[in-house]
């Protein structure tokens, strides 16, 4: 799940971020029966509490994209297509 978000989500909007991860995605692997944790947020696994405060420390606003985008940016190797 983090990796599609990672990996697709990016670009969007934060409505349609929310919508593909808890209802498209989740639905699918429940669907396929892949174990995943319930209730699992992609951002809860790609960064930390502490990677959050040290980016708002670093003058990254609190709004939720800002810090899906800055978790997104730390996990790729290459660059990500983010749209703010």
């Amino acid at each position: 799940l983090a990796s599609a978000f990672v990996g697709y989500a990016s670009p969007f909007s934060a409505r349609l971020r929310q919508d593909l991860w808890q209802n498209v995605w989740t639905a699918d692997l429940k669907q396929r029966e892949i174990p995943m944790t319930n209730n699992i947020d992609p951002l809860t696994v790609l960064a930390t509490d502490a990677d959050v405060a040290g980016w708002m420390n670093e003058g990254l606003p609190a709004d939720r994209v800002s810090v899906e985008n800055a978790s997104v940016v730390t996990s790729c190797s290459r660059w990500p297509l983010l749209v703010d």
